[in-house]
């Protein structure tokens, strides 16, 4: 017989790998290194009846969107670093790119970064993605998610 979790609670979204115990980056994960991966990210209670989810990060500090992840499967509980998980998609960033840019505060300073979770009933229309504004596509996520969850992580520096 096959059976579906039902979640227990609010959906969760915590740090996995990239993080350090303070919920700060690593270093790894930001302009810092040559590489700046992308963190991986554990999902949790993502509500019965999601088709889809999404992903973004925004610099509170500043304010600049650093990373929009869309397509996610909503059956996804584990977001891989340096991993586009099959079906999504990342759309264009503050940066004019579509990809993942790590956290790049200056020197000596301290910035916050927010990571929201959308949880969608459908699919995120094809139409926002690598040609659409990230604030238009930010907006867009805010106004039809069904459920979010975030998670704030800091960056120093050095």
């Amino acid at each position: 017989m096959l059976t579906t979790a039902v979640p227990t609670g609010p959906m969760k979204l915590s740090p996995g790998q990239g993080f350090e115990s303070s919920n700060a980056f690593a270093p790894q994960f930001t302009c810092d290194d040559p590489h700046d991966y992308s963190p991986g990210l554990r999902i949790a209670n993502v509500p019965a009846g999601t088709g889809e989810l999404a992903l973004s990060m925004v610099d509170v500090t500043t304010p600049k969107i650093h990373w929009l992840q869309l397509g996610i499967p909503g059956t996804t509980t584990i977001l891989m670093p340096h991993t586009l998980t099959a079906g999504a998609r990342e759309a264009l960033n503050d940066f004019g790119e579509a990809t993942y840019d790590g956290p790049c505060p200056p020197k000596g300073t301290a910035h916050t970064y927010r990571l929201t979770l959308y949880a969608f009933r459908n699919a995120v229309p094809a139409q926002y993605g690598k040609d659409t504004p990230p604030q238009q596509t930010l907006l867009e996520l805010q106004k039809q998610a069904a459920a979010t969850a975030s998670l704030t992580a800091t960056y120093t520096r050095r």
